[in-house]
Formats: structure tokens, C-alpha cells, sequence
């Protein structure tokens, strides 16, 4: 039965007028839907959710990156939602609702124990290939030969993403990846990071800086 206050009334499911019928414990009951608050949110509640909106949108279509990569923390939050705080503190550019923006420098795509590499070349070259080499701290227990680089490409005027998933052990010292034709001209950021061979350990995650139009 759903109850009221003001009695029984028979049972139902969903929204009547004001009220909505719920279930809890095998026992259905009838709550009144939170009124919405009549006061104007603040300068601060605009801004908090226009920064929201940014990061989350900027961070969704790498759900699968960002699962792998803010797996591990002290915390019971979700992977995206760690990756999320993390940049809404630190990650964005801007003064007011209308322009914010990712600050790609100090995006951070992956957290993690295992020891990064030195960059020391990324290189365009031609048939829109890159070309990246690295070199590589003493072997550990945190920087395996067989971990596994995943790199993360953003253009910025088609807002689109361009992903390696395994593109080279880090042993191997160097890449090579083909890039999309159509980013040719176009502003390109990327990033790279280490995950181990079973999937359980990452590094924090390199920024390449702009790897397309200067």
C-alpha cells in the first residue's frame, strides 16, 4: 500500500501531482517531490557547473583510458569521478561560465606508481606519421621492459580524439604512429603513459605538448 499522511491510499507507481510513489523494504509509499528552490544560484554555483560541464564533457569519451588510469585510489569514488576532481581543481582555464576551458599542460589522464620515461623526440614527420623516442630508467619492479604505452591525441578545432592502445612496449624506446589525415594544420595535444603488462599498475601520464599546428 502507499502511504500518506493523510491515509492509505491504494497502490501505485510514479509521479502524482506532487507525489511519487516508492518502494522500500518489500513496502510501497507515497514522498512529495523535493520543491525546487526559489532563490537564484550564486556566482560560485554558476561557475562550479559551467567548470563541471568543461571537464566532464572533455573527460567522457576517454572513459575507457581514464578507467585504466585512475584505477587505483584510497578513496570508494569511481575512476572518472577521482579523474574529474582532479581537474576541476587543476585543470581548467578561465574567469566565468563562458570561457572556461581545459588547460591541456596540466590535463593528467593517468595516476599511477610506475616510473615515466624521458621524452626525447617527438617528431612529425611526413605522411602524417609521428615519431616519439624515449629513454628509459633502470629496470624495477616499477618500470617492466614489457609495460605497455597508451597515448591520447586531442584536436582542438574538430574536438575530436585520437587513441594507442598498446602502441609499444617500453622497451622498444620508440614509436611511430599514424595520425589522422584531417589534423593536418590542425592544434593537436597528446599525452602517454605506462600501464603494466597485467593491467594493474600505470604511471602518471606524460604531456607531449602540441604535437601538430604551433
Amino acid at each position: 500500500m502507499a502511504r500518506f499522511k493523510n491515509g492509505i491510499q491504494g497502490l501505485f507507481t510514479g509521479k502524482i501531482g506532487d507525489l511519487i510513489g516508492v518502494e522500500l523494504n518489500g513496502q510501497q509509499f507515497g514522498r512529495s517531490l523535493p520543491r525546487p528552490s526559489k532563490k537564484a544560484p550564486t556566482r560560485g554555483q554558476v561557475n562550479q557547473r559551467a567548470k563541471f560541464g568543461v571537464a566532464m564533457n572533455w573527460l567522457r569519451p576517454l572513459k575507457p583510458f581514464i578507467n585504466i588510469g585512475y584505477q587505483n585510489g584510497q578513496d570508494n569514488a569511481t575512476p572518472l569521478n577521482r579523474a574529474l576532481s582532479y581537474h576541476l581543481k587543476e585543470a581548467m582555464l578561465g574567469t566565468g561560465p563562458d570561457d572556461y576551458q581545459m588547460d591541456y599542460a596540466k590535463v593528467i589522464l593517468s595516476r599511477g606508481a610506475l616510473v615515466t620515461s624521458w621524452v626525447l623526440e617527438v617528431i612529425s614527420e611526413q605522411n602524417d606519421i609521428l615519431y616519439i623516442r624515449w629513454d628509459n630508467p633502470p629496470e624495477s619492479r616499477y618500470c617492466d621492459p614489457e609495460d605497455r604505452i597508451n597515448l591520447v591525441f586531442y584536436n582542438v578545432q574538430k574536438e575530436q580524439y585520437l587513441t594507442f592502445e598498446n602502441a609499444a612496449e617500453r622497451s622498444a624506446k620508440e614509436v611511430s604512429l599514424q595520425m589522422d589525415k584531417s589534423f593536418e594544420g590542425d592544434t593537436v595535444h597528446g599525452w602517454m603513459h605506462y600501464v603494466n603488462k597485467a593491467g594493474s599498475r600505470v604511471s602518471t601520464s606524460i604531456y607531449l605538448g602540441l604535437v601538430g599546428k604551433k
